[in-house]
């Protein structure tokens, strides 16, 4: 199966807006830097020319000889820097020493006029020197070089100077840039992540369209997509839901009819074998007349069916009856069902209908799974949320397959009791209506299984209370 890197939308904005900046940025940078290690060479140039000029002015000549008159003083501020070392030489032009530093002889560009700029090496150091061409009075050559030079000391604490004054502000502008890049993608994307925000938390029952007002035009195409998948889903759920009432309501009658014909059949004269099919015949009726009133009642318990009111009622009040009402069931398998209320009221917003479908779903099928001579316990606690948990002994509920039996007609493998399915499910629709959260468990060995349907608490006044013959009259 071939595999896929997933990207996202904000790094590749961020790729594609910063990294040419980044580039920009620096050819600026190294385009100005070396402008401006140009113009310090060239100012730095002058000076050294200036340099040689001083020397040239101070030349004095007896015909046969030529001599740099500088006394201690000129000397000490030609030979004056912070950083760097002054060297300067007097030379005939065939490379002849006449006076000054022992500097290397001069070899290009003899006859030029114009001053010559060259490095060399002196002592290990390098050195940045001029030379010109000066004509002596009374000197019987006329010509002499005068060369001037110094260290570069100066030269490189410049440039490191303008390479920080450069680059310090392009690395700020490009930090500033890049937030301001982050900020704007942050915020460009914020339809987005509202959409995200506006989808992630509906309940899984909300399919109505998503508000296109305010969104933006590149937003837009994306909003009318999901809008028309969602239009669609919903007539599919809504064609779904109608089958099933459709076809559990035509179910029910040739059903009803069935269990009448059985009925009067039974009454004729005996015959062993034929009430042996007979019995056969009516609890397979009985099968599909329980299966037929939960797709009822899972079709009443979807979210777009529902119109049962909500109420504050007490759900010690409202389940203890219930539970009543299955103690012979119980009996007929030697089972031990009881109810465990709270100490104090457990008051909860909800349809009394519902609730009690869905503790008649839990019960039923916590008598179909319990053995014989097993124990079922219907509690009420009332703690930050109200519970109503249903617990038994039966075989359990392996920890893999505990999602899944919440599931329409999902059933365990292997599983012997009787059953369609749809309890759970019935009972997951209604708590989700609810508000309410599922928590199922089994015991340490394996053994036994602990269903809780946790209620938010009701917290507004009661608009009615019931008696507990108005619940064993719903």
């Amino acid at each position: 199966m071939r595999s896929y890197t997933r990207y996202s939308i904000r790094s590749q904005l961020l790729c594609w807006l910063i990294l040419p900046l980044g580039i920009l940025s620096f050819a600026t940078t190294a385009i100005a830097y070396y402008l401006a290690v140009g113009f310090a060479n060239d100012a730095y140039d002058r000076e050294l020319l200036n340099s040689a000029d001083s020397v040239a002015a101070r030349l004095r000549s007896n015909g046969k000889l030529v001599w740099a008159d500088l006394p201690p003083a000129a000397q000490a501020v030609l030979r004056y820097k912070t950083k760097d070392k002054f060297y300067y030489q007097i030379t005939q032009l065939d490379g002849r020493r006449i006076s000054g530093d022992v500097l290397p002889e001069p070899l290009h560009n003899l006859q030029s006029r114009k001053p010559f700029f060259r490095y060399f090496d002196v002592n290990s150091e390098k050195l940045r020197a001029v030379r010109i061409r000066v004509d002596v009075p009374n000197y019987d050559q006329k010509t002499v070089l005068v060369q001037a030079a110094q260290t570069l000391s100066s030269r490189h604490q410049l440039t490191t100077q303008i390479l920080l004054s450069i680059v310090i502000p392009q690395v700020m502008l490009i930090l500033l840039s890049a937030l301001a890049v982050w900020i704007g993608v942050a915020r460009g994307l914020l339809p987005l992540k509202s959409l995200e925000l506006a989808l992630g938390t509906r309940s899984r029952v909300d399919l109505t369209p998503v508000n296109e007002i305010e969104a933006p035009h590149e937003v837009l195409p994306l909003l009318k997509a999901i809008n028309d998948l969602l239009a669609r889903l919903r007539q599919d759920i809504e064609l779904q839901q109608r089958f099933v009432a459709n076809a559990a309501h035509q179910l029910r009658t040739p059903l009803a009819g069935l269990k009448t014909y059985i009925y009067a059949a039974k009454r004729l004269p005996s015959d062993m074998r034929m009430n042996a099919v007979l019995d056969q015949i009516d609890a397979g009726t009985d099968r599909m007349t329980r299966l037929a009133n939960q797709l009822l009642s899972l079709a009443r318990a979807e979210p777009n069916n529902r119109t049962s009111r909500f109420e504050r009622i007490d759900l010690n009040l409202l389940i203890s009856p219930v539970t009543a009402n299955f103690v012979s069931k119980a009996l007929h398998k030697n089972i031990d069902l009881s109810f465990s209320g709270s100490e104090a009221p457990a008051f909860v917003n909800a349809s009394p209908s519902d609730i009690t479908e869905l503790t008649t779903n839990l019960i039923e099928n916590a008598i179909l799974y319990s053995q014989e001579g097993g124990q079922i316990i219907v509690g009420i606690d009332n703690l930050d949320k109200v519970i109503l948990s249903v617990k038994d002994d039966g075989p359990g509920i392996p920890s893999d397959e505990q999602e899944k039996v919440f599931e329409r007609f999902y059933r365990i493998l292997g599983s012997e009791a009787p059953g369609s399915g749809l309890g759970l499910a019935i009972v997951k629709e209604i708590a989700v209506a609810h508000n309410a959260d599922i928590a199922l468990s089994c015991g340490p060995s394996g053994n036994g299984t602990l269903v809780k349907v946790l209620f938010p608490p009701a917290l507004a006044q009661p608009t009615k209370t019931y008696s507990d013959n108005e619940i064993l009259t719903k």
